[in-house]
């Protein structure tokens, strides 16, 4: 055979080859009529997922969005359950739970050249594996601090908090909820006060022993905000430890709440987005994030939702007025506290024993 008889058969080849990949890819995104993913609780977070984001995939690609709202640790349980023949495409889990699950194996890279929008987040909103790829993205900023009622506070002339310190004071005695360390929230503010106290991530112990003074002035112990809500507007706790993200939710509710990042220190527990390993979709996936970090959809998660955006090109869009309803801005991100996730969420099990026999 000569060499050109040699270059036009490999060549040949390589087109029929780039066919059938083409064809297999085309195949593929026929057989995906509609796409499973699971999202994380936030106020309207489903409700702006289906009004915005699920009528744009059926008009692009035909595909037919469908979401669940549910905590990560029962996400984590479901993506695990379908292992072997996965049929969830994205789970939007927290982003330290998320970290944990792609770290068993649960994930797959997201190829950021596939999505533009999702490019244009801050740098430390992408969490890599070892070999630099992407496999959590942050969906939100979120702060762990107070929420206080403006109304309560003033009428009854009590100071808001200020400080992690504050929670023990008198005047808050009866009022005042905290989350427990089954939300990746209450694990934050445990690890927090460990921090003020001299500990941290692997010492717990000053932790414990000032949650353990504040539980004087507990009303109640939650895990779900819709359970401090329900608490909120029967007007039985005025004050509480929670996400920055929940104050202009309630406030939309006639509930005149305000977050406050304490002096101290607040800790930030992002959400998170991730690929489930071997999901299906992965063209209607990358639609998804595509959409998702979308100045467009940002912007009504930031004005609605009460959640600030890890993306760099929203914040310009929004008014003074629009910032000061928000609990965190950009400008704020410098204030919020990081930590190590895995080192914590090796020792969590642990904490969540030890809370459940000597806190609750």
């Amino acid at each position: 055979m000569t060499a050109t008889a040699t270059t036009r058969r490999c060549m040949t080849l390589a087109a029929l080859g780039a066919a059938l990949l083409m064809a297999t890819d085309a195949i593929a995104q026929e057989a995906c009529s509609s796409m499973q993913v699971l999202l994380s609780i936030a106020p309207k977070h489903r409700e702006h997922v289906m009004e915005m984001i699920a009528p744009r995939l059926k008009e692009k690609l035909n595909v037919d969005l469908v979401t669940e709202a549910i905590g990560s640790v029962t996400m984590v349980e479901r993506v695990t359950a379908q292992r072997a023949n996965p049929r969830i495409t994205i789970a939007q889990w927290d982003a330290p739970v998320g970290l944990t699950a792609c770290q068993t194996g649960l994930c797959k890279p997201i190829d950021l050249a596939r999505a533009p929008n999702a490019a244009k987040l801050y740098d430390w909103a992408y969490t890599r594996n070892a070999q630099g790829q992407v496999m959590v993205m942050a969906t939100n900023v979120l702060g762990v601090g107070f929420i206080y009622n403006e109304r309560e506070f003033q009428r009854n002339r009590i100071a808001p908090p200020a400080a992690w310190a504050d929670l023990t004071r008198p005047d808050l005695r009866g009022r005042l909820a905290i989350t427990a360390p089954q939300s990746s929230m209450g694990t934050a503010a445990l690890v927090e006060l460990a921090r003020i106290g001299g500990g941290g991530e692997s010492n717990i112990e000053p932790g414990f022993v000032a949650t353990k003074a504040i539980m004087r002035n507990v009303h109640t112990v939650f895990t779900w905000t819709s359970e401090l809500s329900n608490l909120l507007q029967l007007g039985e706790v005025w004050v509480a430890v929670t996400s920055s993200n929940i104050a202009p939710a309630l406030r939309e509710q006639g509930i005149p709440m305000r977050f406050v990042l304490p002096r101290e220190g607040s800790p930030t527990v992002n959400g998170g987005l991730s690929f489930v390993a071997g999901g299906p979709c992965e063209a209607a996936a990358y639609e998804y994030i595509n959409l998702y970090y979308s100045d467009e959809f940002q912007l009504r998660r930031m004005r609605e939702g009460g959640t600030a955006s890890p993306t760099t090109t929203s914040w310009p869009h929004l008014s003074a007025a629009e910032r000061e309803n928000m609990g965190v801005t950009a400008t704020d991100f410098d204030k919020l506290v990081n930590f190590d996730w895995n080192v914590i969420n090796e020792a969590r099990p642990g904490w969540i024993q030890r809370w459940q026999r000597e806190i609750r």
